[in-house]
């Protein structure tokens, strides 16, 4: 949410350069956590996928 905020202050801007700097700062940093978490929860995602797929390549291999 808080990314959120900082992007729609800068579109409505009316900020000093300093205070649309330190929003850009910020929100760069918010930005990168975000694709951080983002990227870890799409790999405890495929860790959780791959042995229920494995197991569906088995079965179908018994058939």
């Amino acid at each position: 949410r808080r990314l959120e905020a900082i992007v729609a202050e800068l579109e409505r801007g009316g900020m000093d350069l300093e205070a649309t700097l330190e929003r850009f700062e910020e929100g760069s940093k918010l930005l990168e956590r975000c694709q951080a978490e983002l990227k870890e929860a799409e790999g405890r995602l495929e860790n959780l996928r791959l042995p229920e797929a494995e197991a569906m390549i088995e079965e179908a291999k018994k058939e």
